[in-house]
């Protein structure tokens, strides 16, 4: 089965996700103590949005 670049992408954002989503909650742990991680906590907010974007509509068409 070949896999469309669509498909891939879709695949790569869901793992970026995975990955980000146990970083964001570790850093948001850590914020409380350090409020100066506010701007880590919400870039991987951002990225971690924009990767479900790409999984539910943004993909690049093929």
């Amino acid at each position: 089965m070949i896999r469309t670049d669509k498909e891939r992408a879709r695949e790569i954002a869901q793992n970026l996700v995975e990955i980000l989503s146990s970083y964001e909650e570790e850093v948001m742990a850590m914020e409380r103590e350090s409020p100066a991680l506010g701007p880590l906590r919400r870039a991987i907010g951002m990225a971690i949005a924009e990767a479900c974007y790409l999984i539910s509509d943004g993909a690049p068409p093929n």
